[in-house]
């Protein structure tokens, strides 16, 4: 039984080992540039072995992405549950999963950079969906955060709603998103002081907070 017990952890501390390997190496290089062998090198392993966890290149990097989402959205709603996040109102809602990118732009710009790659990895490559299933089923609790929100909204009209849904979150998450991921990859310019970039995200996030929150409303550092 403790072999067997001892077996399996070496085998998730292997597949760990792998993946966050996998992911730093594909957020600096991109991911169509790196091949398998590579990364099976950097982490001191045989290309046989890598392949045995994960049988292609395209399964590998949707593992990659699933566990640093999954890693990033438990950290999100871990924060939004000790800041009492049930008892927010809509608008408070907003303030927070708006603000959530800027802490992803500071503290893991590196997400930011594998995501761009992995989308770029994607359009080039005939994933089908069920290959997607978990990658789709963890970013999916993103989306329903925003659902939740909006339904609150609509509850407590502390913001507008008279935006259908889809609109209302293509033009504040995902909005965010693509600006934030601009900036990790130092695809805009600045002058070099990463105190500058975030400010200008604490400005386009005031921005769409004028736009959609039923005003008098107050929000700490926004």
């Amino acid at each position: 039984m403790r072999n067997s017990e001892t077996e399996e952890k070496m085998i998730e501390q292997r597949r760990e080992r792998m993946l966050n390997e996998g992911f730093r190496i594909f957020a600096e290089r991109g991911i169509e540039a790196v091949s398998m062998q590579e990364v099976a090198a950097a982490c001191g392993l045989g290309i046989a072995t890598l392949y045995r966890y994960f049988n292609t290149k395209l399964a590998f990097v949707i593992a990659i992405g699933t566990k640093k989402w999954e890693e990033y959205f438990r950290e999100i709603n871990a924060d939004y549950a000790r800041r009492g996040g049930e008892l927010m109102t809509a608008a408070e809602d907003l303030d927070f999963y708006l603000g959530s990118y800027i802490l992803l732009y500071r503290e893991h710009p590196d997400i930011l950079r594998f995501n761009q790659n992995f989308n770029n990895y994607l359009a080039h490559t005939d994933a089908a969906p069920e290959q997607l299933q978990d990658y789709l089923r963890v970013i999916e609790t993103y989306r329903e955060a925003f659902e939740r929100l909006y339904k609150k909204g609509i509850q407590d009209g502390t913001i507008r709603t008279d935006e259908p849904i889809q609109v209302m979150f293509n033009a504040t998450m995902h909005i965010m998103l693509a600006v934030c991921a601009r900036y990790a990859q130092g695809l805009v310019y600045h002058t070099g002081d990463p105190e500058d970039l975030t400010r200008e995200l604490m400005i386009l996030k005031r921005m769409i907070l004028n736009h959609y929150v039923k005003q008098p409303f107050s929000f700490p550092g926004a």
